[in-house]
């Protein structure tokens, strides 16, 4: 799944940086989505051991993801019955990073001697939007976990603002030690830009996964909104979606008069996902409404930036409006302010750049920032 990113590139760069990069991983479940393409390029040392994992004993595909819910078989997560196999294939190393979640691996670093310790927090655990355990007793354990791994760890490392400052304000003894490094896009596998294929089409793209936690209908309700706006848009809008959808069923939900054409192309493997991306005019990034969207910033947005096609972000966050600059908008999620947006970008393309920096969230740069923190603990 789209978690790999991270954990995969940043490792590659810091191996061309000179460091000696080893991966642990548990063995793939069978009922996950996988881009094989990443196992078959890497060059690094990848461990694999078992993970008696409940969840896909049971057939589930996922934790939850998308239901808002954590689990409920197992704590802090379904990952935990690997640490024995992990502490035991571990070998002796200079710095141990940990990439959550799952969180699991915080209770790895609690019985490492002294080793540095890195954690590296994908997605915010205690208060996140993934939601509350099934116990009171799990949420104040949960809790205790994070405050302790904190205080432990030589570094913490997010990928939002938002996120940091959470942190730093429950863990205040512990600021200093608390930095961001964003997720990014990778400069190698994104393709050149393309010769369009549709001329007078207006191609709009989501690339991500649709779940409960994301649905499509603020899409399509705000694609239904700008036809009763602009008649004349009918018959000229593609929606294009990169990816997997998990209970919803776009071609019904497509049927509304005007769409030219719904494509779904499904899982790609990531480059051939780029090469659909960029046959686009305009990207969407969706939010996941309520409380939980201050705290999420989609790795997508960081290949959005580098495409340089115009943005639009149905969210109430901030950090992404900032993130996005000029180019593109930022949108609450009714029909009516997602129709005013897409009308302003296609009365408007012109008028949206590619913000200047979006070279600063290549991987290799954030490879150096973490190269250079890597450093400090040694």
């Amino acid at each position: 799944m789209g978690g790999i990113q991270r954990v995969f590139y940043i490792p590659q760069f810091l191996k061309k940086l000179g460091w000696n990069v080893m991966i642990y991983t548990p063995n793939p479940p069978g009922s996950y989505i996988k881009d094989n393409t990443f196992s078959d390029k890497t060059s690094l040392s990848v461990t694999r051991t078992p993970c008696p994992d409940p969840l896909h004993i049971i057939g589930k595909r996922s934790s939850g993801m998308g239901g808002g819910k954590r689990d409920t078989l197992s704590f802090p997560d379904n990952k935990v019955f690997w640490l024995p196999f992990l502490y035991r294939a571990l070998a002796n190393v200079d710095v141990i990073v940990t990439s959550s979640p799952p969180f699991s691996l915080l209770l790895l670093g609690q019985f490492k001697g002294n080793v540095p310790w890195v954690i590296d927090f994908r997605d915010p655990w205690v208060g996140s939007y993934l939601g509350k355990y099934l116990f009171s007793w799990e949420e104040k354990l949960a809790t205790t976990i994070e405050k302790y791994s904190c205080e432990k760890a030589s570094l913490v490392v997010t990928v939002t603002n938002h996120h940091q400052h959470s942190l730093c304000n429950r863990y205040p003894q512990c600021r200093k030690k608390i930095h961001l490094i964003r997720n990014g896009y990778s400069e190698k596998e994104f393709p050149a830009q393309l010769e369009r294929k549709r001329d007078k089409d207006i191609v709009i793209t989501y690339m991500g996964t649709f779940n409960k936690l994301l649905p499509p209908q603020p899409i399509f309700k705000g694609l239904e909104e700008l036809f009763n706006k602009k008649p004349e848009m009918k018959s000229r809008i593609v929606f294009k979606h990169i990816g997997h959808s998990t209970g919803f069923d776009l071609n019904q939900l497509g049927k509304i008069p005007g769409i030219k054409e719904i494509i779904r192309t499904g899982y790609l493997p990531h480059k051939e996902a780029l090469t659909e991306l960029i046959d686009s005019d305009i990207l969407i990034l969706l939010g996941a409404k309520g409380p939980q969207d201050k705290a999420i910033i989609p790795s997508k947005l960081y290949e959005y930036l580098k495409a340089g096609i115009p943005i639009i972000a149905i969210t109430d966050n901030k950090e992404i409006e900032g993130l996005i600059g000029t180019s593109g908008m930022c949108c609450d999620y009714s029909p009516e302010a997602i129709a005013e947006a897409l009308l302003h970008i296609t009365d408007n393309p012109h008028s949206f750049k590619q913000a200047d920096n979006y070279r600063e969230f290549s991987w290799e740069n954030s490879a150096r920032k973490y190269s250079n923190l890597l450093s400090s603990v040694l």
